[in-house]
């Protein structure tokens, strides 16, 4: 399809043109890359309901990408995607309360953003075919058990929850494990 009868349809209110069109302009595919107009489009898309425009969205606000960077923006666009549980807002949402960005830090509500994030297909009514959790949620859990974040401080917990991102292959994880010392807590978890 020509890139304008694409833009034709977005200004008509096609949903998938407007995403198309948000992708196209913040990759740079077909299109000069621009971040004014994957703004633009992304924000079409967000306000039709789309949630991972409403995730990128959030993104775009954090990052003043097309926009000027506004925190209370983010989280609400976040907190949208996060809520129809979109995980990687849900992280995003975890990671803004532990580290106080743009609100209080909030240990416990970051606790949950991450939990839910990270059980996002780990419970036993689950869809499998969702994966096995959020690996940086996973990661994210790790660290604030291991640093007594709002939870008590146990190795245990820690290298369960960066084990189960590790299993999904994530480096971050592997370089946690080694880093806080827990491949032999592992074993201990796992054969208590």
């Amino acid at each position: 399809m020509k890139i304008q009868q694409k833009i034709k349809d977005a200004e008509a209110g096609d949903l998938k043109a407007q995403w198309d069109l948000s992708n196209m302009y913040y990759e740079g595919d077909g299109v000069t890359q621009d971040d004014d107009k994957a703004f633009y489009w992304t924000s079409k898309a967000a306000f039709q309901g789309h949630i991972t425009s409403q995730f990128n969205l959030g993104f775009l606000h954090s990052s003043g990408k097309g926009t000027s960077e506004d925190s209370e923006k983010a989280i609400f666009w976040f907190r949208k995607a996060a809520e129809q549980g979109y995980d990687s807002a849900q992280n995003n949402l975890g990671v803004i309360y532990l580290k106080g960005l743009g609100v209080d830090i909030d240990y416990e509500e970051a606790f949950m953003w991450f939990l839910m994030a990270s059980n996002s297909s780990l419970s036993i009514c689950s869809d499998s075919r969702k994966g096995p959790g959020n690996a940086n949620a996973q990661c994210n859990l790790g660290i604030m058990h291991y640093k007594g974040q709002g939870v008590p401080k146990s190795n245990l917990e820690a290298a369960h929850w960066i084990n189960l991102a590790h299993r999904q292959g994530s480096e971050r994880a592997t370089e946690l494990l080694d880093e806080y010392g827990l491949w032999d807590d592992i074993q201990k978890y796992y054969f208590i």
